[in-house]
């Protein structure tokens, strides 16, 4: 069977989460991983995991061009089965079109509820955005509108039981390969250590990329309400705009170390970055209580639960459920419990390494890639 992954941009994140699925299925099936690349180059990130395959269409963005660039794309694709990442003008609706015109079976895969974004408008903001962005179908104004062809599909994969109860989909986790994910050799933890000029440092980790959704500043604060002159925030993400606002902060600024400065730097972290887990005393994932991180399970909190690590995270979305028992979770936005956890971890190492353990055993057992590529190869089977 051939499967076709739709991104909505090589250049968006999502783009690593379709090579990760990719790679659970090609051995049994060919499979491809397709979309507009109007940032010019895929993801820096993500740029070596797969063989992408770029469709000029460049002014997918525009109306009335949109729909000769739409069709460029449907048609642009060979699979059987076509899995939509995400459900943005530039994936959903050109996926739907090749159902339409040949028969396709259409997979939708939301890791987050983007219409968030647009429902979250005051109505002033809402007629703003429309006034600004009416020509332009694959911006937030008009995913909900894609949204709701949603129900066209044969089957909607969801990350969340809130995207379960909104859009009936079934809950399916991208799992960690946990073989690559896992404790490292403290010898060459403590090379990178030095390499990175952090020797002596009590190393407080977040894997993933600086948002303001993410609410990582919550954490910053909170080591600074610490007071420890001892402990570094170490953000593996790139050093965006974002991230470098968090590193001017004159509160906790001087507490941020983000050493992926640039494309090649971001691109070695990704492929080491189970050694630059390894070097965290605690890995935290962060995520603030909005509308769009309600409906989010970042995938990260698998890597962190592989690597017998402490974690401690926001309790939002599933994660009380997926960390339950195994994790230290803190209300959103609360600076002094997030505090006290961190504290918690950091002083008492015996204590750290007993949840860290329990967390890798978990995620061992619940949410390694195996299980994901099974689940993945029974949708397929199911869609012949």
């Amino acid at each position: 069977m051939k499967v076709s992954f739709l991104v909505p941009d090589l250049g968006w994140p999502i783009v690593g989460i379709a090579a990760r699925m990719a790679k659970y299925i090609c051995g049994e099936h060919e499979v491809e991983i397709v979309g507009p690349c109007l940032w010019g180059t895929p993801n820096a990130m993500y740029s070596g995991e797969f063989e992408y395959r770029a469709v000029d269409c460049p002014r997918l963005y525009r109306f009335p061009e949109y729909f000769g660039e739409a069709r460029k794309l449907s048609r642009a694709m060979r699979g059987d089965v076509v899995i939509a990442m995400k459900a943005f003008g530039s994936s959903l609706p050109p996926a739907l079109l090749a159902k339409q015109e040949r028969g396709c079976r259409v997979v939708a895969y939301l890791d987050e509820w983007d219409g968030a974004v647009s429902a979250s408008w005051t109505f002033g903001e809402r007629l703003k955005n429309w006034a600004r962005d009416w020509a332009h179908p694959c911006n937030n104004v008009y995913v909900p509108r894609v949204e709701r062809r949603l129900k066209e599909c044969d089957v909607r994969l969801g990350t969340t039981r809130f995207l379960q109860d909104k859009y009936g989909c079934r809950i399916f986790h991208v799992g960690v390969d946990t073989e690559r994910f896992k404790p490292q050799d403290p010898v060459v933890v403590k090379a990178l250590k030095r390499k990175l000029g952090l020797q002596g440092k009590k190393l407080v980790v977040f894997g993933g990329v600086v948002r303001p959704h993410k609410g990582v500043e919550v954490f910053a604060e909170a080591l600074a309400k610490l007071g420890r002159e001892d402990v570094v925030l170490l953000v593996l993400g790139p050093l965006n705009e974002h991230a470098q606002d968090m590193m001017a902060h004159p509160g906790y600024g001087k507490l941020i170390c983000c050493p992926a400065t640039d494309a090649a730097a971001t691109q070695a972290i990704h492929r080491d970055m189970p050694l630059y887990l390894g070097v965290g005393d605690v890995l935290i994932v962060p995520l603030a209580d909005t509308l769009m991180a309600q409906s989010q399970m970042p995938c990260k909190v698998f890597e962190a639960m592989a690597m017998g690590k402490p974690v401690v995270a926001s309790a939002v979305s599933d994660l009380p459920d997926v960390l339950e028992g195994c994790g230290k979770l803190v209300p959103p936005a609360n600076v002094e419990q997030a505090t006290r956890a961190l504290a918690e971890m950091l002083d008492d190492p015996l204590a750290a390494k007993d949840m860290g353990e329990r967390a890798r055993t978990r995620c061992v057992a619940q949410y390694g890639a195996d299980a994901s590529r099974k689940a993945l190869l029974s949708l397929l089977e199911e869609l012949k």
